[in-house]
């Protein structure tokens, strides 16, 4: 090849001159086929990134929506993300002008969960008269919300054979679907599970823990 060639007349002329040779080949012969003995470095190739996949932090090196000349499909995305994040704003607001506390979870989709919690009477999946009212009040919120999905989550203690508790904390979060429901939450959008006594909240060794662990969990997902 001409540059390996060329490579061999100029071992003789000394190290200065071979180094801007081996520069003037790669430009004029696209010298591609050079020996890593022959460039320093000449692993870097095999070392860098052969793609996203293998990156550190993917996502830099790629501008912001904000940055990105507006297309039809930038500028959907954009509108979508300021739509999204208005909806979340105003789902946050509600509960916070109610006092319930919660707290947004990490992850692909956005949640929030509600850490006011409905509890229970030991063996019973029968809601106070308070927790039907405050499961109605944010049930009559909701109903006018297309964007979100409930998910809920029953628990029990620790009292009573595994096999009745994981009926009874199937129950229990029935129960609080069954009155999210009754104020016209689309039944698409409402999801109940139980997991008995197996996800504990707090201690079973006392009688306050396990009035703890007697709980139905709300966890709201706003859809993209």
């Amino acid at each position: 090849m001409f540059c390996r060639h060329n490579e061999q007349e100029f071992f003789y002329v000394g190290n200065g001159m071979k180094h801007w040779f081996l520069i003037v080949c790669g430009i004029l012969a696209g010298c591609s086929s050079l020996d890593q003995d022959m460039v320093p470095g000449g692993d870097i190739l095999d070392t860098a990134p052969k793609s996203n996949t293998e990156l550190r932090h993917p996502e830099w090196g790629y501008p912001s929506a904000s940055n990105v000349a507006s297309s039809p499909r930038s500028y959907q995305t954009a509108r979508a993300s300021v739509k999204k994040s208005q909806n979340v704003t105003s789902l946050e607001m509600f509960l916070s002008r109610h006092n319930i506390p919660h707290e947004t979870l990490s992850g692909g989709h956005l949640m929030i969960r509600l850490k006011e919690q409905v509890h229970f009477q030991t063996g019973s999946a029968r809601l106070s008269a308070q927790s039907q009212d405050w499961i109605r009040n944010i049930g009559h919120y909701l109903a006018g919300r297309t964007d979100v999905d409930v998910v809920i989550d029953g628990h029990a203690d620790s009292t009573g054979a595994e096999s009745f508790n994981d009926t009874l904390s199937e129950k229990r979060a029935r129960e609080v679907e069954k009155q999210l429901l009754a104020t016209s939450i689309p039944r698409q959008r409402v999801f109940s599970r139980g997991f008995g006594e197996y996800v504990p909240k707090c201690s079973n060794a006392t009688a306050s823990g396990k009035a703890c662990n007697r709980r139905v969990e709300l966890t709201l997902i706003v859809d993209e």
